[in-house]
């Protein structure tokens, strides 16, 4: 098994297909765009799958809409950073500092693709 081609974050293919659109690759170099590839991603719990078609068949329709409204959230913000690009000013002593907060919290209920599928022995 090739983890690095047999499993992906499917943020980064709803990612992917927004940042193709001509709004962005029309306004934005290609460093910019994997910049806003890696600051978008930042923000977004992955979604880690295997195959696309049997995860979107089992995906429901409002988790969906979820996961794409998460995804325009998390590139708008990472469209303004790289509109108010402190890089091409910036002074050498000048080091700047991301704070960023995750959109999701650790303490809701797994979603069914999330949970394990063979259970954890309890060792007491």
């Amino acid at each position: 098994m090739n983890i690095s081609s047999d499993v992906h974050n499917y943020m980064e293919t709803i990612v992917g297909q927004m940042l193709a659109a001509s709004d962005f690759t029309e306004k934005y170099s290609e460093e910019q765009l994997a910049d806003l590839a890696c600051l978008a991603l930042s923000q977004l719990r992955p979604v880690y799958i295997r195959y696309d078609i049997d995860f979107l068949s089992k995906l429901p329709e409002a988790r969906a809409v979820n996961f794409k409204e998460s995804a325009e959230s998390a590139l708008a913000a990472a469209e303004s950073m790289i509109q108010n690009d402190r890089r091409q000013n910036r002074n050498e002593d000048d080091v700047p500092v991301i704070i960023s907060t995750t959109r999701y919290k650790d303490d809701i209920e797994l979603e069914w693709f999330e949970k394990p599928i063979v259970p954890r022995p309890h060792n007491d």
